[in-house]
């Protein structure tokens, strides 16, 4: 073998000793894929977070946003069913009697039919129509009445609203309703005729309470739980049962009627329009008042976000918090005016008018 071939032998050796060296990893290029790898990670993993977030998120805001239609949907059925009581003026049907029977009386006498006709004195106006008619209201002062004795119809402030409904009961409502023992509510009755009442209930212990905190396994929610609830309470309870309850003196079991229906609900207000007057007023007396023409009603829910970061207690008033406010808290409000059916053919002297004008104010 010559010198030569065996230089180039060793240097062919050098060399493939030099690319095995050279096919792995060095530690820096390890440790700076490592980097990139965790960096890539951390980037995903955030930007997944900002993606759930955002969706539940929006999700909230859709489930508040139907949560409130439904709510205002409501409670403008309810409006559109009440019904107002209204005195009976017999006096115009007495007076128009009392002229056919003249006009009788006057033909009988020309055929000589004698006394075969009615005679006009007979057919007398009703002394106890007449002091009805002409009585002043005897509703003056409903805050100082039970609920129950004010006549049908809407009474409200700017944070409440009664009113008397009249509809025809579902196949479920025809069975009694047990109360329940625990929250010493009241049993209601089937009827046609319910006295519906709307309110934001602060979180007490001694009102209307929460039957599904229970359910709930949101440790935030262990107030309620405890037995303080707060929230939107509708009430609808029959005339009969609550001026029962009333006499005997058990308003207690009243206040703790109710359905919860809307705990997320922080505060509501109600505004009436005045048709005759052309204006808003924050509380009306269908006893005084007759009906409103139209009816505002504006709810508020806090977002998921600011009741996290400046919760909000149920029960605030709206009127009391600026759109600053508002957007500091998260507060969603939503609005919805509702026109009563016919209130701007009741006028507040009703019966004086249709005395007054005679049977052309039915139309005859």
């Amino acid at each position: 073998m010559s010198f030569s071939s065996a230089k180039n032998r060793t240097k062919g050796h050098r060399g493939e000793r030099l690319k095995s060296r050279r096919a792995g990893f060095t530690l820096l290029e390890l440790m700076l894929s490592l980097g990139l790898i965790v960096v890539a990670t951390a980037l995903i993993g955030f930007i997944m977070q900002m993606y759930s977030r955002n969706f539940t998120e929006k999700s909230d805001d859709i489930r508040r946003e139907q949560l409130g239609r439904a709510i205002l949907n409501m409670i403008a059925a309810d409006i559109r069913a009440l019904v107002l009581e209204q005195e009976y003026d017999g006096s115009v049907l007495a007076a128009q009697l009392g002229a056919e029977s003249d006009g009788g009386d006057a033909g009988a006498a020309a055929s000589g039919g004698g006394d075969a006709g009615l005679a006009s004195d007979s057919l007398t106006e009703d002394p106890t129509l007449a002091s009805e008619s002409e009585a002043p209201n005897a509703v003056t002062d409903p805050n100082a009445m039970f609920t129950s004795d004010l006549p049908p119809g809407i009474y409200g402030d700017q944070s409440t609203l009664m009113l008397t409904v009249s509809r025809i009961p579902r196949r479920d409502e025809y069975l009694v309703q047990q109360a329940s023992v625990l929250t010493g509510s009241l049993s209601d009755a089937p009827g046609d005729i319910k006295t519906v009442q709307y309110f934001v209930q602060a979180a007490t212990m001694s009102g209307v309470s929460d039957e599904m905190a229970m359910f709930q396994a949101d440790p935030q929610n262990a107030v309620a739980a405890s037995g303080f609830s707060s929230g939107l309470i509708r009430r609808a309870l029959d005339r009969s049962v609550m001026a029962l309850a009333e006499e005997q003196g058990n308003l207690d079991s009243i206040q703790r009627t109710g359905n919860l229906i809307a705990p997320e609900v922080i505060s509501i207000q109600f505004a009436y329009f005045d048709g005759i007057d052309g204006q808003w007023l924050y509380e009306w007396d269908s006893s005084q008042q007759s009906l409103p023409w139209l009816v505002q009603i504006t709810l508020a829910m806090q977002s998921n976000s600011g009741a996290n970061d400046t919760p909000l207690p149920a029960g605030t008033p709206l009127m009391n918090l600026t759109f600053e406010d508002q957007k500091a808290y998260g507060l969603e409000v939503y609005e919805l005016v509702v026109a009563i059916p016919g209130a701007n053919l009741v006028a507040a002297d009703a019966a004086a008018a249709d005395a007054a004008a005679g049977m052309e104010a039915v139309g005859l």
